[in-house]
């Protein structure tokens, strides 16, 4: 009896990309769960680990921006295939650094990385799928992510126990350059909107509408925690007792609980009121994120990680197909850039002063994380709700209208 296969990956746009997302996150996890552990063990400071956290996520924080742009011009497949180049390049690195210098320069360039694939990759999702499937494919693009985010730290611990770290680092570095050569024979992604040259101009300032806004504010909010799982989460779990394995098996139960869950929450992205579901998400994926802080005890920890991922596929794919509704379809790679750009911020934030919070109290930096996620659901789901009827009644992207005005 054959397995039914999700229409998604029957889709001949979407399937490729699925692939791979699923595989850049299996070689993306490989690693994750040890460059902290690594560098400590090396003799780097904990407050360079989180110069470290920050280094990699500031990068990004700087450059996706541009680089979403540039691919509205030249497409989308070669920068995502430049970037996986240099994220296998820099992951070999690791096996070397020796210095805090070394470290950072290479998460520094990790970040570069990044910042070619992500917006490239979202803004090539918007441009496959029609308005009405956004909430489903974006769901399923992390989904596929999170699937080989799950495998990756297992598989890397399994084969850390053995070989040691060193090898799991090239191992990896093998997978990012193979997924880049990839990428150039198997993404054909289409023309961009935006590839026109003689298309008219749309300024940047059309980007600071109320409806753009809002979604800038959810996409800070949204990346608090990643600057933690960068920043002090390993450190955090091995100062409890955690063994190795353990690590990476903690890193896989968000990847496992969103797996299972993106066709229904992907569905429920694309009906309904959108808002909504951002709303009551948020909130509980706040009261989770201080939970990590509360229950310091693994088996407990596990559990949460569960039911984060399971809560989380509620509000993602709605914010990300709401954010693709009021994007000009002309400056799609530039909105996902700032939107990724604005996200990254948040995250680098969080990587930094987390490692500062935590030196004061373990608790201490999921309790301002997760109220700083309440703080801003707040303040943006007004906006959303307001731009999510006006979308309704108007049926075009709110960016458009503004840069016409």
């Amino acid at each position: 009896m054959r397995l039914p296969i999700p229409a998604i990956f029957r889709d001949k746009a979407l399937k490729p990309v699925m692939l791979l997302a699923g595989f850049a996150g299996a070689a993306f996890g490989l690693t994750i769960p040890y460059l902290t552990l690594i560098a400590r063990d090396r003799g780097i400071s904990l407050r360079v680990i989180g110069v470290m956290a920050a280094s990699y996520l500031i990068a990004q924080m700087f450059l996706q921006l541009p680089f979403g742009a540039l691919s509205d011009r030249v497409g989308r497949t070669p920068l995502i295939a430049l970037g996986f180049a240099i994220e296998g390049i820099a992951t070999a690195g690791f096996t070397f650094a020796d210095s805090a210098l070394i470290f950072i320069s290479l998460r520094i360039v990790q970040g570069v990385a990044l910042a070619m694939i992500m917006p490239a990759l979202r803004a090539l999702i918007a441009d496959v799928t029609p308005m009405e499937r956004r909430g489903q494919a974006y769901a399923w693009l992390f989904a596929a992510f999170g699937g080989g985010l799950m495998l990756g730290p297992p598989i890397g611990g399994v084969l850390a126990s053995p070989l040691g770290r060193n090898p799991v680092f090239l191992i990896a570095a093998t997978a990012n350059i193979l997924l880049g050569i990839w990428t150039v024979f198997n993404l054909n992604a289409p023309p961009p909107a935006g590839h026109d040259a003689s298309a008219p101009k749309i300024p940047y300032a059309a980007m600071l509408t109320r409806p753009l806004i809002g979604a800038f504010l959810l996409g800070f909010g949204s990346r608090i925690l990643e600057g933690m799982f960068t920043g002090i989460w390993s450190i955090y779990l091995d100062d409890l007792g955690a063994s190795d394995f353990v690590i990476g098996i903690t890193y896989s139960t968000f990847s496992l609980a969103f797996l299972l869950l993106t066709p229904i929450g992907g569905r429920l992205a694309d009906t309904g009121k959108r808002w909504a579901k951002i709303f009551v998400g948020n909130l509980t994926m706040a009261v989770l994120i201080v939970s990590y802080g509360v229950v310091q005890w693994i088996p407990g920890i596990l559990v949460i990680g569960l039911l984060e991922g399971a809560v989380s596929t509620i509000p993602m794919p709605a914010l990300d197909a709401y954010l693709a509704s009021v994007a000009d379809p002309r400056i799609q790679g530039r909105v996902q850039g700032t939107f990724a750009t604005i996200g990254t911020f948040g995250a680098a934030s969080s990587a930094l002063f987390g490692v500062w919070l935590y030196g004061l109290a373990q608790f201490l930096p999921f309790a301002v994380a997760g109220g700083i996620l309440i703080t801003l659901t707040l303040l943006a789901v007004p906006l959303v709700r307001a731009a999510e009827q006006t979308v309704m009644e108007v049926g075009t992207p709110l960016v458009t209208a503004a840069a016409v005005e």
